[in-house]
């Protein structure tokens, strides 16, 4: 299966898959990490960022902590769902 980018930002509507293996829509409100150290985090073209206090910069978050990312997902028939970003299926801009 080949592998598509999808460089999707807060605003855009994506659909994920959910646990149960069927899809749901909705658009992305924030991005977050259980851990800690990524207080600060904003999202630029599918790739989690972090506000690094040691740099002074935004950096992206390292492979090894990538699956403590999720992304905050305002469903399109109401309430919320948290998803990493890896259960993305497909997105449209916001732009």
């Amino acid at each position: 299966m080949e592998s598509m980018i999808m460089k999707f930002n807060i605003g855009d509507t994506v659909e994920f898959r959910t646990e149960y293996d069927s899809t749901r829509s909705g658009k992305i409100t924030n991005v977050s990490s259980e851990m800690d150290s990524y207080e600060e985090m904003r999202l630029k073209d599918g790739i989690a960022l972090y506000w690094s206090k040691k740099t002074k910069k935004w950096t992206p978050v390292k492979e090894k902590n990538r699956d403590t990312v999720f992304l905050e997902v305002e469903l399109l028939r109401g309430g919320y769902n948290f998803i990493y970003m890896d259960e993305v299926v497909s997105y449209e801009s916001s732009k």
